[in-house]
């Protein structure tokens, strides 16, 4: 790895240590003794440069290189910038690494006023965090409500009505223009003129894979990469994670994921194969968020649906969302039900849910579980 420090939980960053709810001694996924005793070697501050597929080698940034018999690729994705004047001013942030929420955080220390550039999990969390901080935050976003494309326009609603509950302001349906500042971030300035002071601008508009040290492997048009259901490349290659278009075992679709807990999943199979065994992925994907003490978990992947089957009311923040194409469930989501999503994963795993017909009819006891749960 190109960091310097111990495997950590970078959903954390996020989630819990913006805030001030997390130490920095909680991120960290093991100690050094851990890896000691696994007889793992750990190559931390070491960035490769190149990663040669046909010779099987990598070259490290210093010049070195290392063979290998089985690779896996996990480099996850870099943020993207905003491409626009004054972008490259200071207290302009992305948020990827211990690092920069070190940064992020003593910027605010500093400053009275925050725009969060995006409506995504990041944006919408990192707002949460930096609220909870103080600050005045105001979030800008293309889309009509945040997660709209992931969840929908009405769970979307509901976050934005948490937020602005805690004093959050949106801007949606508008873009950044440019940013104004001497040396230093001052203004927002959006696509209809509106100017929105900041002491600190966090961009959060997604992520590109990282994957241009790889050699004589195809890239597809977002800088994925394409493997078989065994998460192999050919020759000893694998990916996993934010990098990895993958085949989805319920639908066959290729589809690729940007979250923690599906690339741990990739990681056990890809090992189990890395190792001689030949097994296909079937993990089902699965994330939660939790902004302003409010927390949703939604499992299975559903890229677009033809309709949302309701059990229980978004107004009253305790609901199951079931996602529905083609005539089958793809995807869950839920508030106020966290051990009955453990549940429906289960039995999205087992494929066992009921059909969307009988979800609807109620002729299912999938309702009487999720209460016991």
């Amino acid at each position: 790895s190109q960091e310097s420090r111990l495997p950590y939980d970078r959903t954390a960053l996020s989630k819990g240590y913006l805030s001030g709810d997390l130490e920095a001694e909680s991120l960290p996924l093991r100690t050094a003794a851990f890896y000691q005793e696994a007889d793992i070697e750990l190559m931390l501050g070491k960035k490769v440069n190149q990663i040669n597929t046909a010779s099987k080698t990598i070259i490290f940034d210093y010049g070195e290189s290392l063979t290998y018999d089985a690779l896996l690729v996990a480099t996850g994705g870099k943020p993207l910038d905003l491409d626009v004047p004054g972008a490259g001013l200071a207290n302009v942030f992305t948020l990827r690494t211990p690092e920069n929420a070190d940064r992020i955080m003593a910027a605010a220390k500093q400053s009275s006023e925050a725009v969060v550039v995006g409506t995504g999990f990041i944006g919408m969390e990192t707002a949460a965090a930096l609220r909870k901080r103080g600050l005045a935050v105001t979030v800008v976003g293309q889309g009509r409500v945040p997660f709209e494309k992931a969840l929908g326009p009405e769970v979307g609603g509901m976050f934005q009505q948490i937020h602005e509950e805690k004093g959050v302001s949106f801007r949606l349906g508008r873009q950044v223009s440019r940013l104004n500042g001497e040396g230093k971030v001052r203004e927002v300035v959006l696509d209809n003129g509106e100017r929105l002071p900041a002491g600190l601008v966090l961009v959060g508009i997604g992520v590109r894979p990282a994957t241009d040290f790889l050699q004589g492997v195809p890239l597809n048009p977002d800088h994925s990469v394409t493997v078989d259901p065994y998460l192999s490349l050919g020759n000893g290659l694998y990916a996993a994670g934010d990098i990895a278009r993958f085949p989805d075992w319920r639908t066959h679709e290729l589809i690729r994921i940007e979250h923690w807990q599906l690339a741990e999943l990739h990681g056990f199979t890809a090992a189990a194969n890395m190792c001689g065994q030949r097994e296909e992925f079937r993990g089902v994907p699965f994330f939660w968020t939790e902004q302003f003490d409010t927390y949703l978990y939604s499992v299975g992947h559903a890229h677009t649906w033809d309709e949302i089957i309701w059990h229980g009311r978004v107004q009253d923040r305790n609901f199951v969302a079931f996602y529905v194409k083609n005539g089958r469930v793809l995807a869950a989501a839920g508030c106020g039900y966290d051990h009955g999503m453990a549940y429906i994963t289960e039995l999205m795993r087992a494929e066992q849910l009921p059909s969307p017909a009988d979800l609807r009819a109620g002729k299912t006891d999938l309702f009487d579980h999720l209460k016991v749960a």
